[in-house]
């Protein structure tokens, strides 16, 4: 066999088994891919699921009026119960006031030099909302250089009726101050959204640059998709605009809050290809190229070339 022969009869056996073994290397490379999408999908829905838990306690424990009264009973007990509250939190109680079950205020505590207008109580959304549903029921406010508050409304029952309505304006820059330090580790943005998909607080304090900001569309979307199937969280890779991006959002127990995660594919180590899957491949290409030379050298051995000896 001639030297050209030699290498073209190497070339082709090594093609015929690298054709075969590159197209099915591939999909190896992007099945990986794919599944380490899923973890990482996965891992964001653990991160925001376990994030709404902790807004979830963080609400009940600081934001909840009727805890601050639920031992009280009497006008006068209710009123000192409530103007404590305002003096231990002020920075969480800017404003705290007592209404009667037809939404007459029958008192008012305010934190010092908190609170520039005052708001009428009986006449917001959140009292509406509670006294329709006899349960806690608020809104959030956005100002343009304040960090956004809460104005909620809760009934303090007795008897199976609501005695009392407890109303108040309650900031939420602690919150946002929570869910910023839930997401530092985040390699995109964590952040909690109102139901009318304006960020409440964020990682990236896009929140304090630009209040009410809307939520990007892909977070929005996935809180539909959630609402829609009525599950507490919802995670999975959205397209819009020709850009895809990995989302996941979780309820807030209780509320009708999101805590979300967007992150930028390119941006997340668990796409990128782990180089264990290259090595793999590599070392298939060079195993190929191995038994293409073995393939010659053998075949040199067992199919000698001549002609047949004379015949008797």
């Amino acid at each position: 066999m001639t030297s050209k022969n030699k290498y073209l009869f190497i070339a082709v056996v090594a093609g015929l088994f690298l054709v075969p073994f590159l197209i099915l290397s591939r999909h190896f490379v992007y099945g990986e891919g794919e599944l380490r999408k899923k973890d990482t999908l996965r891992y964001m829905e653990l991160r925001t699921s376990a994030g709404a838990g902790i807004v979830s306690d963080v609400l009940n424990l600081d934001y909840s009026l009727s805890r601050a009264v639920q031992s009280a009973s009497g006008d006068a007990a209710v009123k000192a119960a409530l103007s404590r509250r305002v003096r231990e939190n002020p920075f969480i109680c800017s404003e705290l006031a007592l209404l009667s079950p037809a939404g007459r205020e029958l008192a008012r505590y305010s934190a010092e030099s908190a609170v520039k207008t005052r708001l009428d109580y009986s006449s917001t959304q959140a009292f509406e909302g509670a006294r329709r549903t006899l349960g806690p029921a608020g809104a959030v406010e956005y100002g343009e250089y304040t960090p956004p508050a809460l104005v909620i409304a809760e009934p303090l029952m007795r008897g199976g009726k609501p005695a009392y309505f407890v109303a108040g304006r309650l900031s939420l820059a602690y919150l946002g101050e929570v869910v910023r330090l839930m997401g530092r580790n985040s390699y995109g943005n964590f952040g909690l959204v109102d139901p009318g998909g304006q960020i409440i607080a964020d990682s990236m304090s896009m929140s304090i640059v630009k209040p009410g900001l809307k939520a990007p569309p892909e977070v929005i979307k996935m809180v539909q998709l959630a609402m829609e199937r009525e599950v507490p969280s919802f995670s999975a890779e959205a397209f819009l605009k020709g850009r895809g991006r990995l989302v996941s959002v979780s309820n807030v127990n209780g509320s009708r809050w999101w805590v979300y995660e967007i992150v930028n594919p390119a941006d997340a180590p668990a796409r990128r290809p782990q180089a264990w899957a290259w090595r793999v491949v590599a070392s298939g290409v060079a195993l190929v190229l191995v038994f293409a030379v073995f393939s010659y050298l053998l075949a040199v051995r067992l199919l000698k070339d001549g002609e047949p000896g004379p015949q008797a």
